[in-house]
């Protein structure tokens, strides 16, 4: 008799954790289809809105350091930009996969930034912006990919939001970031050198294979986009050894890499950065000018009646 009532109380206590689970992923899913602005409308409209010829992708040194209205102006052609903090490969492969379900641009500007697309480290935090788009074909192999044992936590609604929580509910009623309609997140003020910390030189190279193979993968599933890897420039300047994987990637598909890392332009210029790795808004602006000077030298051509985008890419 005891033990019936325990599996009776167990069974109501697991039924109540369920519906609770449910109805708060339900709640978390409404706020950040319907959000009002910030990051989770930025992602929205990634993935399901964007329609514009020219896409960026790529971390926060992308979504500070490409204003989409130069581009737009100069190469006469739409722009939208898909940067997002903190993120490398593998968000943007999930993230491809699912907006070239919709279209395909004319042109993919893919920013490195070695830390989150090249180096060994913990690849669980890239999920985190993909795991409320679980239930879309392919993510779940992105999951699987990264750790198995993630299908198990993905049973729980909740924990799909777990680690936004703040930010859905802060852009759902009230916005922190201001991101621009084109996707475009400009930083103000520079560089303070006495609060820069010291670029620490890594003494071996460990790079990780799974990232490196998610970057093949982009290539191979770019379909009609051309695409074009980039590295904007870094105030501490970088040890190019860091950047081989991708030479060779870019080398072997005959797809153009332009490396800014050490422009001198741009390499200890405190007035264009806002700290070590970011750009400021005059320095994005410059930056932009000159990236797309060096497109048009790449033999980059649009006929007016027939938009088409040619980019001879032979490194």
């Amino acid at each position: 008799m005891v033990q019936i009532k325990f599996i009776r109380k167990l069974t109501l206590f697991v039924t109540l954790l369920v519906v609770l689970d449910f109805s708060l992923g339900y709640i978390f899913k409404y706020m950040s289809v319907h959000s009002k602005g910030g990051y989770v409308a930025h992602h929205n409209h990634i993935i399901d809105k964007t329609h514009e010829d020219v896409l960026i992708f790529g971390s926060s040194r992308a979504i500070h350091h490409y204003n989409p209205e130069i581009i737009s102006k100069s190469l006469n052609m739409t722009c939208y930009n898909a940067g997002q903090d903190g993120n490398g490969i593998i968000l943007f492969y999930g993230w491809w996969k699912l907006i070239s379900q919709r279209y395909h641009p004319k042109l993919i500007i893919y920013d490195i930034t070695t830390g989150f697309d090249l180096q060994k480290n913990d690849n669980h935090k890239y999920l985190g912006w993909l795991k409320e788009l679980y239930d879309r074909n392919p993510i779940p192999e992105i999951f699987e990919a990264v750790d198995r044992t993630e299908r198990v936590k993905m049973l729980s609604r909740t924990y799909r939001y777990n680690s936004k929580f703040q930010q859905i509910a802060a852009d759902y009623f009230h916005p922190i970031y201001k991101v621009k309609g084109n996707g475009f997140l400009p930083l103000a003020g520079v560089l303070d050198t006495m609060k820069i910390a010291k670029n620490k030189s890594e003494n071996r190279i460990q790079f990780d294979s799974l990232k490196i193979n998610y970057l093949a993968k982009f290539i191979e599933n770019i379909g009609d986009s051309q695409i074009i890897f980039v590295h904007s420039p870094i105030w501490y300047g970088l040890d190019t050894a860091w950047l081989r994987p991708i030479r060779e990637l870019c080398a072997k598909n005959n797809i153009r890499f332009l490396d800014y890392s050490n422009d001198f332009e741009f390499v200890h210029n405190n007035n264009l950065f806002k700290d070590g790795s970011h750009l400021n808004a005059e320095g994005a602006d410059l930056f932009t000018e000159k990236l797309v000077k060096d497109l048009k030298k790449l033999n980059f051509s649009i006929d007016e009646k027939h938009p088409q985008l040619e980019l001879f890419l032979t490194p």
